[in-house]
């Protein structure tokens, strides 16, 4: 049986609208200053294993779109499968350095249409930035080191659902109905020892894409007070 597909859409060509989708979608923002390595002289960061290698890689779907190198994902795979020793060099360095590669942060702009929106409205396209696939391998070996430290007793609130491992949108609607429940499980409302109870939402349009990098740099801080992640995070 063939793949089902979906209809086929076209990007934006008009050089004023895309400018103008992608000056709303993809605001710049002042850079932060990197931050400054907090290992003392002498401490070294261990180097990238074999599994560590591995497990980021196999996240990687065969079939997606490569970053603007053009390298298919599989070509990579199958590189490091070959020779793993330099891949694992590279990496290594990367963090030793706090260095993530230039190149590796460039991305190739994919804009796809909304259903039933008007095209000529920035909010009408939905903005997809694919990266070379080399350096989405050591995001994943850079996240996975950072997860050691944020699972930690220390590190997320136990109220943070998003963004993390066992964790959903189901876990964060059982919670407001518990909490719901045990504030009107009392007797009577007026004098009595039930509580008035009440949901505030809050949406900030664009948010991951317009966040200023100063509260990223905030972020790091905090992470490095916990141990050696802010070295992870330096120029990343």
């Amino acid at each position: 049986m063939s793949r089902l597909r979906g209809p086929r859409v076209n990007s934006p060509s008009s050089p004023s609208l895309l400018r103008r989708i992608v000056a709303a979608l993809l605001p710049r923002v002042p850079d932060a200053p990197a931050l400054p390595p907090p290992l003392q002289v002498g401490a070294i960061l261990p180097a990238v294993t074999l599994e560590e290698l591995r497990r980021a890689y196999k996240r990687i779907k065969e079939h997606t779109a490569p970053g603007p190198d053009g390298v298919p994902n599989a070509v990579i795979k199958i590189a490091i499968d070959e020779h793993p020793d330099t891949f694992l060099q590279v990496y290594t360095a990367c963090l030793r350095t706090g260095v993530f590669p230039a190149g590796w942060k460039r991305q190739r702009l994919v804009l796809l249409p909304k259903p039933g929106k008007p095209p000529d409205e920035p909010s009408s396209h939905r903005p997809l930035c694919m990266l070379d696939t080399a350096g989405k391998i050591l995001e994943r070996i850079i996240c996975d080191r950072l997860e050691v430290i944020t699972e930690s007793p220390e590190g997320h609130s136990d109220h943070q659902y998003g963004f993390r491992k066992g964790r959903s949108m189901i876990n964060a609607i059982e919670s407001v109905i518990a909490t719901a429940r045990e504030a009107i499980a009392g007797k009577r409302w007026n004098r009595g020892t039930k509580k008035y109870c009440a949901v505030v939402t809050l949406d900030v349009k664009n948010a991951f894409n317009s966040a200023p990098t100063s509260d990223f740099s905030a972020s790091k801080m905090r992470v490095s007070a916990l141990s050696s992640g802010r070295y992870l995070l330096a120029n990343t």
